[in-house]
């Protein structure tokens, strides 16, 4: 876009800030391999985690408190899985409806617009199913971050 990179469609990115839409957790390793000259090679990795293991509950947990604290309003509201838990790639640049409306009222209140204004932003950004018939509706978070910030 205008010659510049602003991220990869096809790779999910870690978003932290409260006026963007956040995606899935991505479990990320920059410490196992090298390149030739020794710079650090970044990558993800699937999470061995057993879920009924306690680390992995107590994973969860912290995560639940940090987007309960990030999203204030939402405290009534069921988390969906996929905003505390990671992909098998650990790179999904997309997240279902649910995920992206339960963070629309703190991206609408970061970004100081109405919630039917990201309500539509992630309208646009919604893709529908595989062929119209596999998979289930999905939300690109990268499409959405840049349309909030006015770039798409």
């Amino acid at each position: 876009m205008d010659g510049k990179k602003y991220g990869c469609e096809l790779l999910g990115q870690k978003y932290t800030d409260e006026a963007h839409m956040w995606g899935r957790i991505m479990n990320i390793d920059v410490s196992t391999y090298k390149d030739e000259n020794g710079k650090r090679l970044m990558y993800a990795v699937p999470s061995n985690l057993s879920p009924a293991s306690e680390e992995f509950e107590d994973l969860v947990a912290k995560r639940v408190q940090m987007l309960r604290k990030a999203n204030p309003d939402m405290e009534e509201t069921a988390i969906p899985a996929e905003l505390v838990t990671c992909s098998g790639s650990g790179l999904d640049p997309h997240i279902f409806p649910a995920a992206a409306k339960y963070q629309m009222t703190r991206i609408a209140k970061a970004n100081n617009m109405s919630e039917e204004k990201v309500r539509a932003i992630i309208e646009k950004c919604t893709d529908s199913r595989f062929l119209g018939v596999f998979g289930e509706k999905t939300v690109n978070v990268l499409k959405v971050n840049l349309m909030l910030d006015g770039i798409l």
